[in-house]
């Protein structure tokens, strides 16, 4: 009996020439140091995708519950690609991610009044709760504001059960 080859799934690749190259979900990179192991960016964009999905403007009914559903989702792809070098995809995401609950959040408030009743409440002063409650733009631009940022910063989020990627991701990572 002869070894069948299937030339679609076996190839020998030079790993630095090919950027294509995926094995696993995984690639390797080359800098100063050495030899890496990287995540492929495939994974990346399917990750942030599931990430978008879960933190939508159209999902953000209860905050509590999709809050658990990102932690759920983000923990076991960290668990499965925390062997790679990704410090700055990770706190890029992060970041990224934040602004999404704010968004979320500032959302759920819906009238103005409300916005600004709100912001003061969580320890804004009265004019800028005012001007950042009754701005026109939309939601993404509203949440870059200071007064949003003051009111619902790191700290605040994560005791109300965001799951930080970039404190699991330096858990998870043995070289951080």
């Amino acid at each position: 009996m002869k070894l069948r080859v299937n030339r679609e799934k076996s190839r020998v690749v030079r790993v630095f020439a090919n950027r294509k190259f995926k094995f696993l979900g995984f690639a390797l990179g080359k800098n100063g140091g050495g030899i890496y192991l990287r995540v492929h960016s495939k994974p990346l964009k399917k990750f942030k995708k599931r990430l978008r999905e879960l933190s939508s403007r159209r999902q953000c009914q209860n905050i509590r519950q999709n809050l658990k559903k990102i932690e759920i989702y983000a923990r076991g792809w960290l668990n499965y690609y925390g062997i790679a070098s990704m410090k700055n995809n990770i706190d890029e995401l992060n970041g990224w991610l934040y602004h999404r609950i704010r968004m979320c959040i500032w959302k759920q408030w819906k009238k103005p009044k409300a916005k600004v009743r709100n912001l003061i409440k969580l320890g804004v002063p009265e004019d800028t709760a005012y001007r950042a409650g009754n701005t026109r733009r939309g939601y993404w631009w509203a949440t870059h504001t200071v007064a949003v940022n003051i009111a619902l910063s790191k700290e605040r989020l994560i005791r109300s059960g965001f799951y930080d990627l970039a404190a699991a991701y330096q858990s998870v990572h043995v070289n951080y």
